[in-house]
Order: structure tokens, then sequence, then C-alpha cells
């Protein structure tokens, strides 16, 4: 697929890119270098290959969950000083 200086002008714009002229020409050969290596990994022969998720055979070992029923609110409480009966005070910021 060839690219030209028109369709670098269209995708700058659709990208809200400001390009100056001498610009352009960088930009199209690095779009079609990109094009054709998209090319060359699109003649691939991958019919003999097995699509996988991943590339090792292997299962991830993870521990089992457990509810643990916690209240740590008086050990977090003790490191303010502006907590009064489980509450934190705060300074009043809407009048």
């Amino acid at each position: 697929m060839a690219i030209t200086k028109s369709d670098i002008e269209h995708l700058c714009g659709l990208s809200k890119l400001n390009l100056d002229d001498d610009e352009i020409p960088i930009y199209l050969q690095q779009m079609t270098d990109i094009l054709e290596m998209i090319e060359q990994l699109q003649s691939a022969d991958t019919d003999e290959i097995i699509p996988m998720a991943h590339p090792l055979d292997m299962h991830q070992r993870l521990r089992e969950d457990k509810v643990i029923d916690t209240n740590d609110r008086d050990i977090y409480q003790k490191n303010s000083l502006n907590a009064e009966e489980g509450f934190y005070k705060v300074p009043k910021v809407i009048e």
C-alpha cells in the first residue's frame, strides 16, 4: 500500500498535528517503512502455528482467599491529632 503526501496531511489533520513542509517527507518515509514492516508480518506463513495465550505452559499457583474481619480504626486514629469517637475531625470547609 502506497502512502502519499496528501495521506500524511490528512492524518495530521485528524490527529491535530501541525507539520512544517520540510517535516512531511520525513513522516512520509516513516509511515512507508511502518507499512512495509506490517506487510512483511502479514506475509509470514502461520498456517501451521497453533494460537496460544502464553508461550509457557505453566500455571500460576495462587493462595486461597481467606476472609479476615479486621477493624484497625483505633490503631490508625492513634496517629491522628484530631480524632474523636471513631471519627476524624477536620476544619469546616463549607460555609
